[in-house]
């Protein structure tokens, strides 16, 4: 009984976090950020906006061509794209001679660490989401997640604060 009404309290006391009512989309576009969960369809490219209280807001979602999330050829450097300043941006697009791309840039003053999960296209039905491993992305940088198989949606949701200065990519997730 005594634990029971120490554990109702904690409850209370614990603030919940923050998150918009109702979903953050745009119009014609299919990507969506509910809940702190980013949904990413293929195609599209997703904007986020980092707010003082440490949340992000959906600001903007362009239609994209696989030439916007190609990474650059060897041995050349590259700039971040669409990404302004303080935003965080991630496209995913597909094409059969190449598999599928997620490029997430980060245009914020820090690093940024995320979970992912697909959702992919096989035999006809979409199948997921599934885990699938992600590398951190320090500030002002871009990295680039590759899939062989066509995938149709990414989530991603957990977004922290990176302290990493290079991209830290963990084993690669099979399911």
């Amino acid at each position: 009984m005594v634990l029971t009404a120490l554990m109702a309290g904690i409850a209370v006391q614990v603030a919940q976090f923050a998150h918009p009512a109702t979903p953050q989309q745009f119009s014609g576009r299919r990507s969506t950020f509910v809940q702190g969960t980013l949904n990413i369809a293929a195609g599209e490219r997703a904007t986020l906006r980092r707010n003082p209280d440490g949340t992000y807001d959906l600001i903007k979602v362009d239609r994209i061509q696989v030439r916007d999330v190609l990474p650059p050829a060897e041995g050349t450097r590259q700039t971040l794209d669409k990404v302004e300043q303080g935003t965080i941006s991630f496209g995913l697009h597909a094409r059969q001679d190449v598999g599928s791309l997620l490029k997430v840039e980060n245009g914020q003053d820090q690093g940024l660490k995320y979970a992912g999960f697909v959702v992919r296209f096989v035999g006809g039905r979409s199948r997921g989401p599934a885990a699938t491993s992600v590398c951190s992305v320090p500030p002002g940088m871009a990295t680039f997640e590759h899939w062989s198989e066509p995938v149709i949606q990414v989530l991603v949701g957990s977004l922290e604060r990176s302290d990493d200065t290079v991209p830290k990519c963990p084993p690669h997730v099979e399911d």
